[in-house]
């Protein structure tokens, strides 16, 4: 008799606790939005996507405008530009082809490649890789009107002998790129499509603008209410014109980042390795040692170990992501306002251990130049 009942018991509380499980997870994510919408009330934020990963957990969450009063609500395959979080796909692009032996990390790129810009540069053929990817080139973020032709054509200058000093740098990461170029015969964005979109399954990421995605692209905003015009990068730079989802950059810090996938095992074990220190200011600080650089991405060090971060700063937009090794957590987020960057930490608190110190947004809020 007791088996009996049991065997029908069993088939009502099966379907009940997948009831319950599916009604917890709905009334979880119905919070999160709550709280998404809290933070892009408090902040000013026009259009925002944001995804969160822990081992096989996959969560994605969307809300506002691409553009301010547009009533073109934001989705998850809307492209936002994604800024200097380009500089970790050319960094992997970057392994990938020393993985093959075509460059060297520590052989000075004029060897390779006589930059026309560093012609006349005192010590401008001592750069490296390993000094691009670590910001201690000695060259400016930017030196001219970056595109523009006349950059292009103005030469460099040092700031200080390469390899002796910290200073955020995009003029490295466009060398580093020109030099990859000459090496291979094929142009940047051919190269990123070959080492990184196609190979990873990035299918809703460009590393260049082509006009197919003006239809589901975010605009930039100085502010909540002031939109800028849609940003249209037509000449590839590996330092800031990746077109890309929140999903999609998730997708690629997990499978390249997390996993080491298309590198060499070592390779992977050296992108992750402290490669040198940062600097917030002119001066030391004795934060700048909770955020050394590891080869083209940051370090987090804090009560719950290493993490590995990076932001990105565009006219119009803000982003970044930080990732979990250990936990195979990672969480990306995009926002289309200059003045999105306060969410950040928000964001973190919300989704990951809160009972942490958040470097990544504390030691600059945000900024790395």
């Amino acid at each position: 008799m007791t088996n009996c009942l049991k065997q029908p018991l069993n088939k009502f509380i099966a379907p009940f606790s997948i009831f319950i499980l599916l009604f917890s997870n709905l009334v979880y994510a119905q919070n999160i939005e709550k709280e998404l919408q809290k933070i892009a009330k408090e902040v000013g934020i026009p259009g925002m996507q944001v995804a969160y990963t822990k081992g096989n957990k996959k969560q994605s969450y969307v809300l506002g405008e691409k553009k301010f009063e547009s009533n073109d609500l934001v989705n998850k395959n809307t492209r936002f530009q994604a800024a200097s979080l380009t500089k970790v796909v050319a960094t992997y692009a970057f392994f990938r082809l020393m993985d093959k032996g075509l460059i060297e990390l520590d052989k000075p790129l004029t060897s390779y490649y006589k930059y026309d810009r560093l012609s006349n540069t005192a010590g401008g053929d001592k750069i490296t890789a390993r000094m691009v990817l670590t910001h201690r080139t000695g060259l400016l973020n930017w030196q001219g009107d970056v595109p523009s032709a006349s950059w292009r054509a103005t030469p460099l200058t040092l700031q200080f002998e390469p390899g002796t000093d910290y200073m955020y740098s995009g003029e490295g990461f466009y060398f580093l790129q020109e030099t990859l170029e000459h090496i291979t015969k094929k142009s940047f964005q051919k190269l990123v499509e070959e080492e990184v979109l196609q190979p990873l399954g990035l299918s809703y990421s460009n590393i260049v603008w082509n006009d197919s995605l003006e239809v589901n692209a975010a605009y930039g905003h100085y502010s909540l209410e002031k939109p800028r015009r849609l940003g249209k990068y037509a000449k590839t730079n590996a330092a800031y014109t990746l077109y890309t989802t929140a999903e999609d950059y998730t997708k690629f810090i997990q499978k390249a980042i997390i996993e080491g996938e298309g590198l060499k095992k070592s390779t992977h074990q050296l992108m992750l390795t402290k490669a040198a220190e940062a600097k917030k200011s002119k001066d030391a600080d004795p934060t700048d040692k909770v955020v050394p650089c590891a080869l083209g991405i940051r370090m987090q060090l804090n009560e719950n170990g290493t993490a590995y971060w990076h932001t990105g700063s565009n006219p119009g937009f803000r982003c970044f992501f930080i990732t979990y090794p250990k936990t195979k957590e990672t969480l990306v987020a995009f926002m289309n306002t200059d003045e999105g960057f306060p969410a950040m930490k928000k964001l973190m608190q919300l989704f990951l251990d809160n009972k942490q110190t958040f470097w990544a947004y504390d030691w600059r809020e945000g900024e790395l130049d």
